[in-house]
């Protein structure tokens, strides 16, 4: 079609019959060349010759796919139904509610314009364009991603959230969901600005233009957008996003000097305060069970620790008692020589009146060295209990196997040894100690498969 001016479509009647509730009509108007023309619904014919602004189309109460024409994009799309739809939702998708059959459909343009002009009857589910960056159609509209615009999604935004400057004829958005109780932005010089609620006024080049450096929205129009979202969302049944868009009006480039949003720094010191405290309780909680943990298992392994050094200090007092030493080298003085004089273990020298002990295998210590190298050498050496001088085995079953239980050890068989009448001590050596056990005795002690550790144990 080649024409100019205000054009009128004789096919609004014959939709209006044949259209059923589940059905809308799609009128699509495709520019070719000649001047941009503008695709209409309005109520009744426009009084008006010239329509050609956004405002004398809301004075003529008509309906245009804003966007599109503002843009300049090729292609023009309006759908007309019969099911009521709320203004936002016609708005927002450009599909419009008709309530009669006299309705005005055509197109505008002031000077030559060539252009195609097409209509089709489709199911209310199906869109009136083709969903572009991965949106998707469903339930008639498109559902678009984050950051796109457009009843086809077709537009592309750019977060304002952690912009350092802002370039004309580019559209930003601030995703409220992601916004504190507040948002503002301070830029470098006072220019045109355009910022509203994007479901309450989807049109991206109109609405009113302000003066000003401040980029700002209140916590009351943060809420009142989001509500108006929510509502948009219940009625068409799709996830959609609530955002506040801005666009500036400039020659150049200008600079976001300061970043005030109070609902952003609350965010931040939240955050702030509440990780710390966090990590605080956290490391509290884990250092008290730990410690719990610790009394309980030092609560449980005390007593077996006691009974364990209880039970060693038992069989080693049973095996080899403790004498006086003075008694010891009055029975065996033949055998005591320098070395034997001193405690192998502790290095100092023995008095009459210490404790010791004597082993098997013929060495003297005190009664409290001997036990505490015993029960140590059982920890280092993984339960190998030995002589500290000859390395002789001196566990608990080397030593029952050597001595009875209940037989009489080597000092108490020399002491029985001694004739009650006899005004002296028999002296004995430590050879004939050995022979006392009897042959059944030494028998068992050359037949025990022990070994000598070259192992050496720090003291």
């Amino acid at each position: 079609m080649d024409v100019k001016g205000l054009q009128l479509f004789a096919i609004n009647g014959i939709f209006y019959k044949q259209l059923s509730d589940k059905q809308k009509v799609t009128i699509t108007l495709t520019y070719q060349e000649g001047e941009f023309p503008i695709l209409l619904i309005c109520d009744d014919k426009p009084q008006d010759d010239k329509i050609n602004d956004y405002n004398s189309i809301q004075k003529e109460n008509c309906k245009i796919d804003i966007n599109a024409y503002d843009q300049k994009v090729e292609m023009q799309t309006l759908s007309l139904t019969k099911k009521e739809k709320s203004q936002t939702f016609q708005a927002n998708f450009n599909v419009y509610y008709m309530d009669n059959s006299n309705i005005f459909i055509g197109a505008y343009s002031e000077h030559q314009s060539t252009f195609n002009i097409s209509s089709k009857i489709s199911s209310l589910y199906n869109c009136a364009k083709e969903c572009k960056n991965r949106g998707r159609c469903a339930n008639g509209v498109c559902e678009c991603q984050e950051g796109t615009f457009g009843d086809d999604c077709s537009v592309v935004g750019v977060n304002i959230k952690d912009q350092i400057k802002l370039s004309p004829n580019t559209l930003y958005y601030q995703d409220l969901y992601s916004t504190g109780t507040s948002f503002q932005r301070t830029i470098s010089n006072s220019i045109p600005i355009r910022q509203q609620c994007y479901v309450e006024m989807p049109f991206f080049d109109e609405g009113s233009l302000i003066i000003t450096n401040t980029l700002e929205i209140s916590n009351e129009k943060i809420e009142e957008c989001k509500n108006l979202t929510q509502a948009l969302e219940n009625e068409s049944q799709i996830k959609l996003n609530s955002y506040i868009i801005f666009k500036i009006y400039s020659e150049f480039d200008v600079s976001i000097i300061s970043n005030d949003g109070k609902g952003d720094g609350l965010s931040k010191i939240m955050m702030m305060i509440f990780i710390p405290v966090f990590v605080l309780i956290f490391f509290l909680l884990v250092c008290c069970g730990v410690k719990f943990y610790k009394r309980k298992l030092d609560e449980t392994q005390v007593p077996i620790k006691v009974e364990q050094q209880n039970e060693e200090k038992n069989f080693i007092n049973l095996y080899i008692p403790t004498h006086k030493f003075e008694q010891v080298t009055e029975l065996i003085q033949e055998e005591v020589n320098i070395k034997d004089l001193y405690c192998s273990i502790c290095l100092d020298a023995f008095s009459s009146e210490h404790d010791v002990k004597i082993t098997y295998c013929k060495h003297i210590y005190h009664s409290e060295c001997l036990t505490l190298w015993i029960q140590k050498t059982k920890v280092i050496l993984i339960n190998i209990q030995i002589c500290p001088l000859c390395r002789a085995p001196l566990d608990e079953k080397t030593l029952a196997q050597l001595i009875n239980q209940r037989s009489e050890t080597m000092i108490d068989q020399i002491l029985t040894k001694i004739q009650p009448d006899s005004k002296q001590i028999k002296i004995f050596t430590l050879n004939s100690l050995s022979s006392l056990n009897g042959p059944n005795t030494q028998q068992a002690f050359q037949n025990l498969n022990y070994q000598r550790s070259l192992v050496f144990v720090e003291q």
